[in-house]
């Protein structure tokens, strides 16, 4: 069936394995984020790893809700949802402050994330109408992974997940609204760009694999600005902008060739003149 219009196409993995890898390895590297890993150089490395595991999540969600339409939604669920996901998570950790037991933050902001994100999609196919089967898990999933993502890249800028550190060193600055945007795009660029006919759920996880080291390699770009975090004289931040370097060069070379190589043909057109002729 086609990508674009009347369901989702074919999928090689299943969206069950997808939401294990995000949930898992989100709330995995969040964890990770806090242990003092030699020194603390490794640990912020391991938020941002968690956080590209969430996009991958995100990115298959929002294929498979958006499959049902001709992808015009996709900025419309990815923008609300995204919202949602950064409400939860900041629900999260804040509650588990004033519970004083910081260690569960990121379950109750993974939680609160799929909550918001599900009361949405109720909304949206009672009241609303809209005749998508999968919206409510979608939105749920989509919202739990954004809460997953800006945790993670927030605790690689701040060392860790605790209330009082995400605060500081990434509300105060207001990089939270960086991340609003970045962990936006990172998740609904894929299947925006490659939805059609031809779509295909390999091909646009490579794309989302893609954008979430993109935003990995600005997470350490910001984290320039937490310089706290040193191992052997080199800085946390240019260990996550190295490895998000790396990935997002391979993983975009990945992505490149899958498009060359679905392609029935590729062709290079000339500079587009500067004048009329």
């Amino acid at each position: 069936m086609s990508a674009a219009g009347g369901g989702p196409s074919e999928a090689d993995i299943s969206p069950e394995v997808l939401l294990a890898l995000g949930v898992i390895g989100g709330l995995l590297g969040i964890y990770l984020s806090d242990i003092n890993v030699l020194g603390g150089v490794i640990a912020p490395v391991l938020g941002s790893l968690g956080a590209v595991c969430a996009i991958i999540w995100g990115a298959d969600a929002i294929r498979r809700v958006a499959s049902y339409g001709l992808g015009t939604g996709v900025p419309s669920i990815g923008y609300m949802s995204l919202a949602l996901g950064i409400i939860g998570a900041l629900v999260g950790v804040a509650l588990a402050a004033t519970l004083n037991l910081t260690i569960i933050g990121p379950v109750l902001g993974l939680v609160a994330g799929l909550i918001l994100g599900a009361v949405v999609g109720i909304v949206a196919k009672v009241i609303v109408k809209m005749k998508i089967a999968v919206l409510i898990r979608c939105t749920a999933e989509i919202s739990g992974a954004a809460a997953l993502a800006v945790l993670g890249f927030s605790s690689a800028i701040a060392g860790g997940y605790g209330l009082d550190l995400i605060l500081a060193k990434v509300i105060a600055p207001g990089f939270i609204a960086l991340f609003f945007i970045f962990v936006t795009m990172a998740i609904q660029h894929p299947f925006n760009a490659c939805l059609g006919p031809n779509e295909n759920q390999v091909r646009t996880i490579k794309l989302a694999v893609s954008t979430a080291f993109s935003v990995m390699t600005i997470t350490g770009i910001l984290a320039i600005f937490n310089p706290s975090l040193v191992y052997a004289g080199v800085p946390a931040w240019l260990v996550i902008l190295v490895i998000g370097a790396i990935g997002w060069v391979v993983s975009l070379k990945s992505f490149i060739c899958a498009s060359n190589e679905a392609a029935a043909e590729v062709s290079w057109n000339a500079e587009i003149p500067k004048v009329e002729e």
